[in-house]
């Protein structure tokens, strides 16, 4: 009889990223990953530029990669400042109206 080897993958993500992607529920949570990954969007796309600097020399040497750092730079921010500071709750007291059936 064959023995089967089995194996187990060596690219798997880090535990520690996943936790953070999960912890973020509902729309707010929602809109804080849109931003997040606009944010990596627009770093991946510097970065491709500046190591492909010699295919493309005018859009490294121009404005361009100046603009998507300054823009990954804003993204990351809004994300801060909109979802890194915990919410304030005010309770607010709420008169209850009964209505009376005849």
């Amino acid at each position: 009889m064959k023995t089967v080897t089995t194996s187990t993958s060596m690219a798997e993500r880090p535990l520690r990223r996943r936790r953070r992607w999960l912890a973020l529920t509902g729309p707010s949570g929602l809109a804080a990953r849109l931003l997040r990954v606009n944010a990596d969007r627009w770093r991946r796309r510097a970065l491709f530029y500046e190591r492909h600097r010699d295919y493309f020399p005018r859009l490294a040497s121009g404005r361009f990669v100046e603009r998507c750092c300054e823009l990954e730079a804003a993204y990351r921010g809004l994300a801060h400042v909109l979802f890194a500071t915990p919410p304030q709750i005010g309770w607010m007291p709420v008169r209850a109206v009964v209505s009376r059936i005849k």
